[in-house]
C-alpha cells in the first residue's frame, strides 16, 4: 500500500467534511473466471476512518478489470472500436445493422462492457477491410444510397492503394525464402504492418519503433522457433532495424496507416514519431503472437530511444554483426531480453 496525498473534501460514509488521505492498493477481480490484478485508488476518512472509492477519479474497479482482461487477451479496446466506427463515419446504429447486433450492445461494448466472445470475432472479422468492403456492398436499405457510394469508393481506393504499393515492396524486397535471417518464415507484409501500428498506437520515435519490432519477432523466435512478421533485419548504427524499414514507413504514409510528427532537441536533433492513425487488425496474430507482443510493448515503456539501443548494442546479434549485415534469428537464442 502506497500513500499518495490528502486532501480536504466530504467523507460519504460518515458525512462529515475532514482530510481525505489518497491511497493506492492492488486487488483482484475474477473475471470470467479469471483473477485479473488491477491498482486501486481509495481514500481513507480521518474521522471515521472508512475507506471509499476516490471519488476524485470517479473509476470503476470492474471497468479497470475488464480493460486489463481485454489487453491480456487482445480484445478490442473501447476506444478502439469506437474510433475504427468514426473514422468510416457510421452511427451505432448503422454498424449495428451492418453487422447483425443490436445497437444497444453495440453502445455497451463502446462504453465499457465486456464483449462476447463471438461478438469479440465477428468485430475483428468485420474491421478486415476487404470484408468490410464487401459487407458494405451487399447491404441493402441500411446506409443512404450516397453514404454508401462514397463508403465503398474510400475502401477500394484504400486496398488499391495498398496493393500496388506492397507488390512493388515485395518483388523488390522481399523476394527471399524463409531462412534462418527471417526466422524461417516468408516476408508477412500485412504482419509487419500491423506489429508497427500496434507499436505505433500511442506514438513512438522511430529509433525505438525499430527495436520494439527486431524484440518482438526475436523474442518470438526465441520462444517458439519462428517470427512474427517475417522480416530480416540488419546491423545499422542505431541497433537492430528492419532491412530497408524506410520502405515500410513510407508504405504505410502512403496507406494514411501513420503520421510523422518531428520532435526537436536541444542539442538540435530532431526525431521523428511515428503515431498509428489507423487501428492494428489484431485478429491477424494468434493469442501467443499477441501476448509476445503486449509483453515487449509493456517492458520497455519506460525506455527512452537512446536507452533501448544501447540496450540492443549488447545483443550478442549486434556484438557480432558489421554494418550492414543481416542478422540471424539464431541469436534469439542468446537473447538478452
Amino acid at each position: 500500500m502506497a500513500t499518495k496525498t490528502a486532501v480536504h473534501g466530504l467523507c460519504s460514509n460518515c458525512g462529515k467534511e475532514t482530510d481525505l488521505e489518497l491511497l493506492a492498493r492492488e486487488e483482484i477481480i475474477n473475471v470470467r473466471k479469471e483473477p485479473i490484478k488491477i491498482k486501486i485508488e481509495y481514500c481513507k476518512c480521518s474521522k471515521c476512518g472508512d475507506e471509499i472509492l476516490d471519488p476524485y477519479l470517479n473509476v470503476d474497479p470492474f471497468r479497470l478489470a475488464y480493460e486489463e482482461y481485454r489487453r491480456k487477451h487482445g480484445f478490442l479496446q473501447p476506444d478502439e472500436l469506437t474510433r475504427w466506427r468514426k473514422a468510416y463515419h457510421l452511427t451505432q446504429g448503422e454498424l449495428a445493422k451492418l453487422i447483425g447486433i443490436g445497437t444497444a450492445t453495440l453502445s455497451r461494448y463502446e462504453n465499457g462492457s465486456l464483449q462476447d466472445e463471438s461478438h469479440e470475432k465477428l468485430l475483428r472479422l468485420i474491421m478486415q477491410p476487404l470484408n468490410f468492403l464487401s459487407l458494405v456492398e451487399d447491404s441493402e436499405n441500411i446506409l443512404a444510397p450516397s453514404k454508401k457510394e462514397k463508403l465503398v469508393h474510400s475502401l477500394k481506393e484504400t486496398q488499391t492503394e495498398m496493393y500496388s504499393v506492397d507488390g512493388v515492396i515485395m518483388i523488390n524486397f522481399g523476394n527471399y525464402e524463409p531462412s534462418e535471417f527471417s526466422g524461417y518464415k516468408k516476408l508477412d507484409l500485412v504482419k509487419l504492418y500491423n506489429t508497427m501500428l500496434f507499436f505505433a498506437k500511442p506514438g513512438v520515435l522511430k529509433t525505438k519503433l525499430n527495436k520494439l519490432l527486431f524484440y518482438a519477432d526475436f523474442k518470438y523466435f526465441k520462444e517458439y522457433a519462428l517470427s512474427i512478421t517475417g522480416a530480416q533485419y540488419a546491423h545499422i548504427p542505431f541497433g537492430p532495424a528492419p532491412d530497408n524499414y524506410e520502405i515500410y514507413y513510407a508504405s504505410l504514409h502512403s496507406q494514411r496507416a501513420i503520421e510523422s510528427i518531428e520532435q526537436p532537441y536541444s542539442s538540435g536533433y530532431v526525431g521523428e514519431i511515428i503515431k498509428a492513425i489507423k487501428e492494428p487488425e489484431l485478429n491477424l496474430f494468434s493469442p501467443s503472437e499477441l501476448r509476445i507482443m503486449a509483453s515487449v510493448s509493456e517492458d520497455f515503456a519506460n525506455f527512452g530511444a537512446g536507452e533501448i539501443t544501447e540496450f540492443s548494442h549488447k545483443e550478442l546479434g549486434y556484438t557480432e554483426t558489421s554494418n550492414g549485415e543481416i542478422i540471424s534469428y539464431m541469436f534469439a537464442l542468446q537473447l538478452n531480453y
